[in-house]
């Protein structure tokens, strides 16, 4: 539903402006898809949603995410990243139909919105062919999301450079300039993108030289993983793009589980940034989230869900778990250090996580994650008075500490009200589900991998 003015009426408004703050019993007007006013109470002729009894929040921004996981949810709860190579990966997704990339890239849409996450960095690296990057941004504009689509490369190259890092030079061309070109030319106002680089975690520098220089000619922003634990001695991603003079502030790194101090303060003094996933990282045994080291060195991460085949998708999880590690370490920290627990992250830090700093990680700060005079209108609504939720005496450690995706009531996406009354509005949520269960039986009749299946 698309409405020219939209007044949010009585709500308890967590702004994460710091210049607004949060306000109780609160009024926010809507103007053309803009942020315009708030305060106690607002006048205006709009079409109103009466908020008593709601938070009224930045819509979640999930800043790292392989949508295309969707049709293998689960898949890998008992596994590791190692096992993800046989399985997974090669006997799933080196056989991903362009189809089969609309349909799950489609329903993990549907399924963010559902949770309240309003904008998603769709980290793609099953684009096995043009036509598989095509399909995965067409699900994207036909849905009501915000999104920072990061192009990458095929599962091939993928599963070859883990093999032979050497090996990858030829296969460069993967990266196409031609369709990320036309891809970016037909993008609309909700859509920006990025590069999804292997980086020197997994390719050659020659090859990461070449795709760097690429982004950059075409303006782009660039994704890559780095510090990622598998057994091997630490890759020094950070630091090696440091010492090559590349590392600058349109880069974005995710997991670091394994960077150290001084990879992290060259991070923070590029000023690029850092995502973090707490769910997968320690679901795959990536490594121990880093985001109390990240703070240290001057960062303020973002989080991610990265996939939900090792991952439950709710960004309230992500906070929550980012939270409870980044306290336990430091607790036990001090306490070795000085019998003291000392001073632990808040809850508004860890809240921020996904909404002002992970609107930062995806370089789009200037138009949401808080809910600023000026910034897009992309807003959720919880249901305070749920009793799994209220009552938020502190709202900040109410939505952190008990707040989920099933509390989520109204999401406004650009000032367009996507959904209302705990129901998506113009989805047909059933139809798209059977979809991706099919896509989801054939591929694992064509791979024949029980194993993988449980």
């Amino acid at each position: 539903m698309v409405t020219d003015r939209l007044l949010i009426r009585g709500g308890t408004i967590v702004s994460l402006d710091s210049t607004l703050g949060t306000l109780r019993g609160g009024d926010l007007l809507i103007e053309d898809g803009t942020i315009v006013a708030v305060a106690p109470r607002l006048q205006a002729d709009a079409e109103t949603i009466e908020a008593a009894g709601a938070i009224v929040m930045p819509g979640l921004i999930d800043a790292h995410r392989h949508l295309w996981y969707e049709i293998v949810r689960g898949m890998a709860m008992d596994s590791s990243l190692p096992a993800l190579h046989t399985t997974i990966w090669a006997t799933l997704a080196v056989h991903f139909t362009p189809k089969d990339v609309y349909l799950a890239t489609r329903a993990a849409i549907v399924e963010a919105l559902d949770n309240g996450i309003t904008t998603v960095l769709d980290w793609c690296h099953v684009i096995n062919t043009p036509e598989h990057g095509e399909a995965a941004v067409r699900a994207h504009r036909e849905l009501p999301i915000r999104t920072v689509f990061a192009y990458g490369t095929s599962m091939r190259r993928k599963l070859g450079e883990l093999e032979d890092a050497a090996a990858d030079a030829a296969a460069v061309a993967e990266l196409d300039r031609g369709a990320v070109e036309s891809l970016v030319a037909g993008a609309g106002e909700r859509m920006t993108f990025a590069l999804a680089l292997q980086g020197p975690e997994s390719a050659s520098m020659g090859t990461t030289r070449t795709e760097i220089a690429m982004a950059r000619e075409l303006g782009l922003p660039m994704t890559m993983h780095a510090g990622i634990q598998d057994g091997g001695p630490p890759r020094r991603t950070v630091a090696r793009l440091a010492g090559a003079g590349l590392l600058a502030g349109d880069m974005q790194f995710v997991h670091c589980c394994t960077s150290g101090a001084g990879e992290l303060r060259q991070i923070a003094e590029a000023e690029a940034r850092i995502v973090v996933c707490p769910m997968a990282e320690m679901a795959l045994g990536i490594g121990v989230p880093p985001t109390a080291r990240a703070r240290d060195c001057g960062l303020r991460p973002a989080f991610g869900s990265d996939a939900v085949c090792s991952a439950s998708g709710d960004l309230f999880d992500e906070a929550r778990l980012a939270l409870l590690s980044e306290r336990s370490l430091r607790t036990a920290a001090g306490r070795a250090r000085s019998g003291t627990e000392g001073p632990v992250p808040s809850t508004r830090e860890a809240l921020a996580g996904i909404t002002l700093d992970a609107a930062r990680a995806c370089w789009l700060e200037d138009r949401v994650g808080s809910l600023g005079i000026g910034k897009r209108a992309d807003i959720v609504l919880l249901r305070e008075l749920d009793v799994d939720l209220g009552p938020a005496v502190d709202v900040h450690a109410a939505i952190v500490g008990s707040a989920r995706g099933s509390n989520v009531d109204t999401v406004i996406v650009d000032g367009e009200i996507v959904k209302r009354g705990g129901m998506l509005v113009g989805i047909d949520r059933a139809r798209i589900g059977t979809a991706l269960g099919a896509a989801r039986k054939r591929l694992l009749a064509q791979a024949a991998a029980p194993s993988v299946a449980g």
